[in-house]
């Protein structure tokens, strides 16, 4: 009510000025007739809004009546201030309500700024969608999705992303503040969201850190392993964190990063079986060195160790002689089942032709990968060929190497070969590391 009393004040104020103007005019020498006509004419304009308040507009015609003159007219024109200056009085804006309008106008100016900002972030979104969805390998995956992260987010301290397994997450891709590589191990918040799929938020200080789920949801075929699973994380100042559509913005990116690598996995899953060996589900020769040369070209990126494994099977020849070769071939079913129980999931393992296996092994350095390739060697030992005759055993030499740098993935591989010949000529059923060309 306060505030239309304050909107009628104004054109009525108008109004009662060109009555007492009209009023005056006769007083002056003019026609009392036509001032007073005058003064019905604003009473007339006034009605529509005011009803019989306007009759109030025809108060100055009486100075035009004998005995009226000037002295009424003055009179109503001060009653007219005076009433004037105590509306506004009565209804002045309070101060307090103003500073609260005040505060909501700035927040809804930066409601709105914020708004066009986002709005200007959302090509970048589905650039984000098409790139993700294109990719069909995991470094390709990675760096598109930390460059995104920061094309979202340009202010925020670093972005990483992690891909592996449930268990064991590595880091294939990271940018910093100044767009540089700030790779480093996965600690137990990643390890949880991986294996949860649930986002996590840490503040330490200054800082937030927001850790988002990327899983690759696929079934499972046998020998393949778990699906491919992944973590976002993105750390930011902790006065960024009121940037709240941002935030939803990675959300979105982290939902389209899980679609993505869902696909990468997928494509990784018919690959692999199209370049799998029949007779024991490991891959081939061939797509081992071509997973060879990336996991090189991507370890050399990231400053990451690479190890290579070669293992070779003991007197295969003479157990096929002596069981035949049905019985060979159950050798070496129970040595590549022995190498994917024993060797992490994150190992790429292959049949590398014959009696002759090999594996890939990121993420650890020469004493670890020693320890890991005795413990197949004792793990081959001791498995079961045929659980109807367990008087079958085997054995195999292994040789390991760690990749130089710089050094091709093929030469590593050379060197763990040699290593490997080195442990059967000590008397086999050993294992023989490469230590800058040489062995121990």
């Amino acid at each position: 009510m306060a505030e239309a009393v304050r909107t009628a004040i104004f054109p009525f104020a108008a109004l009662a000025t060109a009555s007492t103007a009209s009023a005056a005019s006769g007083l002056l020498g003019g026609e009392p007739l036509i001032a007073a006509g005058l003064c019905a004419v604003w009473v007339a304009a006034g009605w529509p809004c005011f009803g019989l308040a306007a009759l109030a507009l025809a108060a100055p015609a009486l100075a035009l009546v004998p005995g009226g003159g000037w002295t009424a007219l003055t009179g109503f024109a001060f009653a007219a201030l005076a009433g004037g200056v105590a509306l506004r009085a009565v209804f002045a804006p309070d101060p307090e309500q103003l500073r609260e309008l005040s505060a909501e106008l700035r927040d809804a100016e930066h409601e709105r700024t914020l708004l066009h900002r986002h709005i200007q972030r959302y090509p970048a979104l589905l650039d984000a969608c098409l790139e993700l969805s294109a990719a069909r390998e995991i470094d390709q995956f990675a760096n598109t999705l930390c460059q995104r992260a920061r094309e979202l987010l340009p202010d925020v301290h670093s972005v990483l992303v992690y891909l592996g397994s449930s268990s064991e997450q590595l880091c294939r891709a990271s940018s910093d503040a100044a767009g540089k590589s700030c790779s480093r191990p996965a600690g137990d918040d990643e390890l949880y969201v991986a294996a949860e799929s649930r986002a996590l938020t840490r503040r330490e200080n200054s800082r937030i850190r927001v850790l988002i789920p990327l899983r690759g949801n696929r079934r499972q075929h046998e020998g393949l392993g778990e699906a491919l699973r992944g973590v976002l994380v993105v750390e930011l100042v902790q006065g960024d964190v009121g940037d709240r559509m941002a935030l939803e913005l990675l959300g979105a990116l982290g939902r389209l990063g899980g679609l993505g690598l869902a696909a990468v996995d997928l494509v990784n899953q018919a690959r692999g079986l199209a370049l799998r060996d029949d007779l024991t589900g490991l891959f081939g020769q061939h797509e081992f060195l071509r997973r060879l040369d990336e996991q090189v070209a991507a370890a050399r990126r990231h400053a990451a160790p690479l190890g290579v494994l070669m293992c070779d099977m003991d007197h295969l020849k003479l157990f096929n002689d002596r069981f035949g070769h049905l019985a060979g071939d159950d050798a070496l079913r129970a040595v590549a089942r022995e190498m994917m129980r024993v060797l992490p999931a994150d190992a790429i393992v292959c049949r590398y032709g014959g009696e002759e296996f090999a594996a890939i092994l990121p993420g650890r350095e020469l004493d670890r990968l020693a320890l890991i390739a005795e413990a197949l060697r004792a793990a081959i030992a001791d498995a079961e060929v045929d659980p109807a005759h367990p008087e079958r055993r085997v054995s195999a030499s292994i040789g390991v190497a760690l990749t130089h740098n710089k050094e091709r993935g093929r030469a590593a591989l050379a060197r763990a070969d040699a290593a490997c010949y080195r442990a059967k000529a000590a008397g086999r059923n050993r294992v023989e590391v490469a230590r800058d060309g040489t062995s121990e």
